[in-house]
This record gives structure tokens, C-alpha cells and sequence, in this order.
């Protein structure tokens, strides 16, 4: 009988050794500020059309404005590209993982390049 319930508490403190170690790290202290300087960045990117600018705001570490100052692309066309990808850059964050609007491809690769640079510089 105490060998059986030494097994058992052995398997308990085991299984809670286990639990712990896969639990998430979510009480852990975070910097409030995200991961930028406060500020309006701009920066240029090629898009199909030509030059693309647009003006960064980040506000408490994060992105919190996308403006499109000047372009030459087809308007239109251009708008898909314009408001998917501000929506997605609002949402991550960041230019990783964005997916470019598939009819205006030209001028969503110019529209990251572009806020790409702006970022750069609030890093």
C-alpha cells in the first residue's frame, strides 16, 4: 500500500511539474509602450505606377494612422491595395505577414516598401 501511494504522488508532482512548465508566460510584465518612437515617419516605395509616399503615426510605441501622401497609381485599382493593406498593417503591427492585394500587386510591394522605410526610422 505505501509503495503504491508513493508512486502515486510521485506521478502528481511529476504531472504538475509538466503542467507548469507548458503553461504561457502571460503574467509577465510587458512594456506598456510598443515597439516604436512616437512620432509622423514618412518613406517612399516603387509601386507599379511609380513613387508611393506615406506618412507613419505612431502614438504610444504603436502604429496608430497609415496616410498615403502622393501616388501615381491607377485610381481604383490602387484603393484595393491601399485600404487592405492599411487595415492589416493596423491589426499586426508590422509589415511582416502583410498579403498584397492580388489585382494590385505592383502597388502593395510599393506600399510596404514605402511604410517599411517609414518604420526604419521609428525604430
Amino acid at each position: 500500500m505505501k509503495v503504491v501511494r508513493k508512486s502515486l504522488i510521485v506521478i502528481l508532482v511529476l504531472s504538475m511539474l509538466a503542467l507548469a512548465a507548458c503553461s504561457s508566460n502571460t503574467g509577465a510584465a510587458q512594456d506598456p509602450e510598443g515597439p516604436y518612437k512616437n512620432g509622423t515617419y514618412t518613406g517612399v516605395g516603387k509601386g507599379f505606377g511609380g513613387d508611393i509616399e506615406v506618412e507613419v503615426v505612431i502614438e504610444g510605441g504603436n502604429i496608430a494612422e497609415l496616410n498615403v501622401i502622393s501616388h501615381d497609381e491607377t485610381t481604383g485599382i490602387s484603393d484595393a491595395a491601399f485600404d487592405g493593406i492599411k487595415e492589416q498593417l493596423l491589426e499586426k503591427q508590422s509589415t511582416e505577414d502583410i498579403d498584397t492585394v492580388s489585382s494590385a500587386t505592383g502597388t502593395s510591394n510599393g506600399l510596404i516598401e514605402a511604410i517599411t522605410e517609414a518604420l526604419e526610422q521609428a525604430e
